[in-house]
């Protein structure tokens, strides 16, 4: 009874045949000997056809939050074609070589930045660099496989367009040798519930097709060929799951309140307007995070302002009596744009958040602001988030740029001091200087950014699978941190809420609500799970029994250890497939 233990990029648990699923990439299809003729251009213009119907096709079943994704992949798509094309007139090669090379060009460009998040989109590329060369070649999509319907997958890697393909083929689960849990594929996998885990060191030829198997997304396990005691306590374990599941949605439309009575926001972060529209109708008591980074991510110029200002009004139609947190758009060398050139050598301390904003902000900024101001007057419900703030300077910028802009407007001029501005706090820099931040007087509430906060404090690159042990949202070291700065922005009378995915982590809720916190901001999907869990939790016993237990641990696996044996203690041992 083989068992793999591997990390967990969508929770879950299933118990089905496994299949493997080995398809060629680009690098694996041999075209070293294909010829050049003059129909090379109408070559790739047939391929690229096939390639749009494809994606069409998929899409008529993919869930609204994907399709964007999918309409992301049309334009690289055609932007890979343009440039195989003029590889192809200059150099007088074949279509396949000539799409090869572009992929490989930019391949080498992702692996140079040293970034594993911008490594996880070189599986976008790859993917549809792939397909075009197979349509060039005469071969057709599917890896070979006809039914993976009730199976669990095992591959060595996956696109987002396989995991949509697995999500509407009704898979059961999947496993990988390759990826990351930020990867477009993981997220997919997580608003379709399909368990999915990555283990790095498994074999595919070590797997027979067939082979039944348990896929624990709980506890990260891949167990092959279980005994009939497994089975049954796997069975237990997936009937306990879908029961509590079943529970958790009912506790979604429910306000979250202690046992002690202490009230609590659950907000929700959405990406786009059709998230916005879901999460409107999911229980969130607002919107926590609006990342408009998708407005800006491929395309060939920045949005205008008009397509800003249209966004934030239908956003905030969908939450009228409720806050809507705009942030400003989080971009940089990490999220690399078509119309900035923003080649460095480490993006993560580069120019990104608001040392962008304040650098391009004729070009980005300023519409941005524009935008928001005149959203703002229609619906006051809206409040501006400024990305990666560091220093009280870039506060003062803004808000001096605010200021011109309401002149530029005609908006009243009181308008300034009735703007609700918090700041992101991902930094260390940041958490530790917030006081100071808030003395400018221009803060009316903090966020904090707990993915970017967390690899910042641990120096620990969160899409690197090689040091993923180390990124722990409830290290000690990072717990301190959060105690000394949330204590110092409550001490100046400001609302703090935490939008990063710790604030969806079981573990971390009852260590978040005993530091003060009163505002979690969570994917729509984990609201009823978010408030069900607060409306077991004293707050007071947190506080007297858990915090400073968790707070003197000296490693991360002690302080969940603390958090494991506190839950089970108040009577919680159904939550412990989350802990």
């Amino acid at each position: 009874m083989p068992v793999f233990k591997g990390i967990i990029a969508s929770q879950g648990v299933s118990i089905a045949p496994l299949i493997r699923y080995i398809v060629k990439t680009v690098e694996d299809l041999d075209i070293t000997y294909c010829e050049f003729s003059t129909r090379e251009e109408i070559r790739l213009d047939v391929a690229l056809e096939k390639y749009i119907e494809l994606l069409s096709e998929i899409k008529k079943k993919a869930p609204e939050s994907e399709r964007e994704l999918l309409e992301a992949y049309e334009l690289m798509a055609q932007s890979l074609v343009d440039e195989a094309k003029d590889i192809v007139r200059s150099e007088n090669i074949c279509s396949e070589l000539a799409v090869k090379r572009v992929y490989l060009k930019y391949r080498d460009s992702f692996r140079e930045s040293g970034s594993s998040l911008i490594a996880l989109r070189e599986a976008d590329l790859r993917s549809i660099a792939s397909s075009l060369i197979k349509y060039l070649m005469g071969y057709t999509e599917g890896g070979g496989i006809l039914d993976i319907r009730d199976k669990i997958i095992i591959a060595e890697d996956v696109t987002p367009t396989d995991m949509i393909k697995f999500a509407k083929e009704g898979v059961k689960g999947v496993v990988t040798l390759k990826g990351g849990v930020t990867s477009h594929a993981a997220i997919i996998a997580r608003s379709n519930d399909i368990p999915y885990i990555i283990i790095p060191e498994i074999r595919l030829d070590d797997i027979k097709d067939g082979e039944i198997a348990v896929l624990d997304a709980l506890d990260g396990l891949l167990v092959v060929k279980p005994g009939e005691s497994e089975l049954e306590k796997y069975m237990a374990k997936l009937t306990r799951f879908e029961e509590l599941k079943s529970i958790i949605r009912r506790n979604a439309f429910i306000k979250a309140t202690t046992l002690d009575n202490y009230i609590v926001d659950v907000l929700c972060n959405i990406r786009d307007l059709e998230e916005a529209r879901v999460a409107s109708s999911s229980g969130c008591d607002g919107v926590g995070l609006f990342r408009i980074e998708f407005l800006y991510m491929m395309k060939e110029k920045a949005p205008s302002e008009d397509v800003l200002y249209n966004t934030f009004i239908k956003v905030a139609e969908f939450f009228r009596d409720k806050v809507v947190v705009i942030r400003a758009p989080d971009l940089g060398a990490d999220k690399p744009l078509p119309y900035l050139i923003l080649k460095e050598d480490n993006p993560f301390l580069g120019l990104r958040g608001i040392r962008l904003l304040l650098e391009y902000r004729e070009e980005i900024f300023k519409p941005f602001l524009r935008a928001f101001l005149r959203a703002l007057r229609v619906y006051e419900n809206l409040r501006l988030l400024l990305p990666m703030v560091t220093t009280t300077r870039e506060v003062r910028e803004t808000v001096e740029l605010l200021n011109t802009l309401i002149g530029e407007l005609r908006l009243d001029n009181k308008m300034l001091s009735s703007i609700k501005i918090g700041i992101m706090v991902e930094t260390p820099a940041a958490a530790l200087m917030i006081d100071k931040l808030v003395e400018t007087g221009l803060i009316k509430f903090v966020s904090y950014g707990t993915n970017d906060l967390t690899q910042y404090t641990l120096a620990v690159d969160r899409g690197n699978v090689r040091v993923s042990y180390l990124y722990d949202e409830l290290d000690p070291a990072l717990l301190r941190l959060l105690e000394i700065s949330v204590s110092k922005a409550l001490e100046k009378g400001i609302e703090v809420e935490v939008c990063g995915e710790m604030a969806s982590k079981i573990p971390a809720i009852p260590v978040l609500l005993g530091l003060g916190i009163r505002g979690l901001s969570v994917n729509p999907t984990q609201v009823g799970l978010v408030k069900y869990v607060i409306s077991k939790l004293s707050v007071n016993s947190v506080k007297k029994e858990l915090l400073s237990r968790v707070l003197s641990s000296s490693n991360n696996e002690e302080s969940r250890r603390s958090i494991r044996e506190y839950m089970v203690s108040i009577g919680l041992e159904e939550l412990k497939p989350w802990l």
